[in-house]
């Protein structure tokens, strides 16, 4: 299993990667399985934002006054798809995610044109966490331009299954990675979002 993320953070906009009611997805779920192409794709994983890590807000020095903003990032959506993995079915199953993050990225006055985004993917089985990874994506600013709206890369994370080990025990929690500075800037001075089931 490859991947991400700091725990104990609330969770908040559950969604499925197969149904994904928070925003459209930008990539098919219905797509064959790359070993049988008349075959259905499996099943996706639950995937959650968490809500605390929704947002990272960097300023340059102490001051939170806006002519202090050195970036301001946002999670605006989750897209991926999956597969079946490559192995034996009876043996070594597994079953291929890949997932990308929407990002609304903002630079700050006298901030370069480059601003580089931490972000998580932690694969949770149960209530355990199994795996986790941090990522950093590079935003590249045209001139003159202060926010983009971007995506991540794609990354293929493996989750093997079997008779006992099944898809939908799988959880994937993503969010932004925070020094202790941001998190506690984002639970006194954001309000968390509600999402409801569509």
């Amino acid at each position: 299993m490859t991947i991400a993320s700091p725990g104990g953070l609330r969770r908040l906009r559950p969604a499925h990667l197969s149904g994904l009611a928070i925003l459209p997805f930008a990539m098919s779920l219905a797509a064959c399985s790359m070993d049988n192409p008349d075959g259905f794709a499996p099943a996706c994983p639950t995937v959650e934002v968490l809500g605390a890590a929704a947002d990272q807000i960097a300023f340059t020095g102490p001051s939170h006054d806006i002519g202090h903003l050195a970036s301001r990032a946002s999670v605006t959506r989750v897209t991926g798809q999956c597969h079946r993995g490559a192995g034996d079915q009876k043996k070594t199953a597994s079953v291929v995610a890949e997932v990308s993050l929407g990002l609304n990225v903002t630079r700050g006055p006298g901030t370069g044109r480059t601003v580089e985004v931490p972000y998580f993917i932690a694969v949770v089985y149960g209530d355990e966490i199994k795996n986790k990874k941090q990522f950093v994506e590079k935003v590249q600013f045209p001139a003159n331009v202060t926010q983009m709206l971007t995506h991540t890369r794609i990354v293929p994370i493996t989750l093997p299954v079997s008779r006992h080990v099944t898809i939908d025990g799988y959880r994937l929690e993503v969010g932004l990675q925070l020094t202790k500075e941001q998190l506690e800037y984002n639970q006194t001075h954001l309000i968390a979002p509600t999402f409801h089931h569509m």
